[in-house]
């Protein structure tokens, strides 16, 4: 937390009963320079449901960047530093003097990819970051020379966000998702040739037009198909040659796509034939 102002003393107490004085924090790194300010000196402080900071005597204004042990950033399994000095946002909360400040507060981590290699399909660079969400609400307590600062966290879960653009890759996948949806609700409405004959139309809503199809496909099966295959078991006058024969004649009719084993057979002959 950065705080501008004359201050001449600052005290905390925290949710979990700790109190004492606030604690200085380091300045920022060198490649944020720019937020390093001598009349706004950084403290941190643990991560807390709420914590009351006293600060004597006024202040200007408030800068929400720290909350917990670390300077403008947040850190949980490692640093992140805030969106106001990546990206030089002003996000200042103004407060009031010699009145108690109650600032609402809550942490996102930010994942955002701003580079991206081979058009997104070989990963990139990305950077982490801690936006606040924080606003500030002014009660109508007086506290003469001295200003009161409530932090409290309307939420103690830490939210996560990923932010990306557009590439190849996802391009690629949205492509193959459409496609994918497409085929599945043909073969829910009409069903799979190959698979299932009788899909959701043929069977619930249109019943009664497909009744005719259904039984001559029926009579077909069983004119040509003698005894059926896998329903029928075992059947005198039949030899299992005859049975193999009629399994293959519905699989390849119904099930299987065969004609590429038309073309090895071709291809056998006309070996065969150079061979002689």
């Amino acid at each position: 937390m950065q705080i501008c102002g004359p201050i001449v003393n600052c005290t905390y107490n925290a949710y979990d009963g700790q109190q004492g004085e606030c604690r200085i924090a380091n300045e920022v790194p060198i490649d944020y320079i720019h937020f390093n300010d001598p009349r706004c000196p950084r403290y941190s402080f643990n991560y807390q449901e709420e914590l009351k900071i006293t600060i004597i005597p006024n202040i200007t204004e408030n800068y929400l960047d720290v909350t917990e042990s670390f300077l403008d950033g947040l850190e949980i399994d490692k640093y992140y530093p805030s969106d106001r000095i990546l990206y030089k946002k002003s996000v200042s909360l103004h407060l009031m003097s010699e009145q108690t400040n109650i600032i609402y507060w809550s942490p996102t981590i930010v994942k955002r990819i701003f580079s991206k290699y081979a058009y997104g399909l070989a990963g990139g660079k990305s950077i982490e970051y801690a936006s606040f969400n924080a606003h500030t609400s002014i009660t109508t307590l007086n506290t003469p020379n001295i200003t009161t600062l409530v932090l409290r966290s309307t939420s103690m879960d830490i939210h996560h966000q990923e932010e990306t653009f557009y590439d190849l890759g996802t391009i690629i996948s949205s492509i193959g998702g459409f496609f994918s949806s497409l085929s599945g609700i043909f073969v829910f409405l009409f069903g799979a040739s190959k698979l299932a004959p009788w899909g959701f139309l043929q069977i619930h809503v249109f019943n009664c037009l497909c009744t005719k199809y259904q039984r001559k496909f029926v009579r077909k099966l069983k004119n040509n198909y003698e005894p059926i295959p896998f329903v029928s078991g075992r059947t005198k006058n039949f030899t299992l040659e005859e049975r193999v024969q009629s399994i293959e004649n519905m699989l390849q009719e119904y099930y299987l796509d065969t004609d590429f084993l038309n073309i090895l057979l071709e291809n056998n002959g006309k070996v065969d034939k150079i061979k002689n």
